[in-house]
Parts: C-alpha cells; sequence; structure tokens
C-alpha cells in the first residue's frame, strides 16, 4: 500500500522587505526562521492568519514584560 503525502504551503508577508514568505505544512507560534528574500530573522507572532514578527521586536517586548514582574 503506497500512501502520499500532500504539503501545505501558507503564505506570509516580511514585515522587513515586504515580500512573500513561504512555509510548508504548518507554522508554530515563537518559531524563528529567516526570509529567504532579505535574510531577516522573523518569529511566527499568529498563526490563523499567519502573521511574522522581525525577531528583533519580539525580544523587545518580552523585555518590557518581564520589567513588570520583577
Amino acid at each position: 500500500m503506497e500512501t502520499s503525502t500532500r504539503l501545505k504551503l501558507i503564505t506570509a508577508i516580511c514585515p522587513d522587505c515586504r515580500g512573500e514568505v513561504r512555509l510548508l505544512w504548518r507554522a508554530l507560534i515563537g518559531e524563528v526562521f529567516g526570509c529567504g528574500a532579505c535574510g531577516a530573522q522573523l518569529e511566527v507572532a499568529n498563526t490563523d492568519p499567519l502573521i511574522l514578527e522581525p525577531l528583533a521586536k519580539i525580544e523587545e517586548e518580552e523585555e518590557d514584560l518581564r520589567g513588570f514582574t520583577d
């Protein structure tokens, strides 16, 4: 018995270069990868719809939140 796997292609826009970013299968919140067009480090901020944010922005927000818990 032969099985076939269909990969789902999902797309989003790079917030730095506005280029199309293509991911196969699924994205997980917090997943980090590079934009193929400009090389920016991106993090998945939301999965439905797929929203990407620059990695530095996510790290800055986490630092701001840590200030409230100290």
